[in-house]
């Protein structure tokens, strides 16, 4: 099994709190197989409540009730960009884990901010291999140099540290998809409180491997090949 692979079968048994053995894991080929393994062994563990339900609902009132936000803005439609509160919004976001004891997703750039940190990065990766090459091909300087877009990544992910500060954007922002994505972060914990059902299940499966892919969700369906489709290595 490829890298890819390994992070995904490691992802879902975090996710899901089991094991997965190698041989099951060598007998791996389709997304519908890994529904498949991990729905077998949380057998006995099932419910018919639905979290994702139960996780909106907590969400709702949370932030109704300390956070102000009015209760008939918060629809499964609504984008939290535009009802969460501005104002010292990655203080507030803090505390809104604190409040739900959940594990929620880092706040991310706003686009300018995106493309800001984009440039740096090309300027400072690029312009240090350019500068590298010239020095070692053209002055026959030492071949070390070769190291200076280590350089360049370092000062960029230092600049990304900076702008820590300014992230205040929800992605995803729709509360639909936000919800999804909290249950996925959290699904270890919270099967542990009621259970869990097969439709869950797959729906934190296909996140994960999306994510791992870097592709929709909804392209991740039952019938796809990790390898073929999905160019899962």
């Amino acid at each position: 099994m490829g890298l890819d692979s390994v992070e995904i079968l490691v992802n879902v048994e975090n996710a899901f709190g089991i094991t997965i053995s190698n041989y099951e894991a060598e007998k791996i080929a389709t997304v519908g197989d890994i529904h498949c393994l991990v729905w077998r062994t949380l057998q006995g563990r099932q419910s018919m409540r639905c979290k994702t339900q139960q996780l909106f609902h907590k969400l709702r009132y949370t932030l109704a009730t300390k956070f102000n936000v009015p209760k008939e803005t918060i629809e499964l439609d609504a984008s939290l960009n535009e009802i969460f509160p501005v104002a010292n919004r990655r203080l507030l976001y803090r505390k809104l884990e604190k409040e739900l004891q959940l594990k929620l997703p880092p706040l991310e750039l706003p686009p300018g901010w995106v493309v800001v940190l984009l440039i740096t990065g090309a300027v400072l990766i690029i312009g240090t291999g350019i500068i590298s090459l010239v020095l070692v091909l053209r002055f026959h300087y030492t071949r070390w140099l070769y190291l200076l877009p280590v350089l360049g990544i370092l000062i960029t992910k230092f600049v990304s540290n900076i702008l820590d500060s300014v992230r205040t954007v929800f992605e995803p922002a729709l509360l639909n998809d936000y919800t999804r994505l909290v249950l996925t972060l959290n699904y270890g914990t919270l099967v542990q409180e009621n259970g869990t059902n097969q439709k869950e299940v797959e729906l934190v499966i296909d996140h994960i491997i999306a994510d791992i892919a870097g592709v929709e969700v909804h392209e991740v369906t039952p019938e796809k090949h990790l390898g073929n489709d999905l160019g899962i290595d």
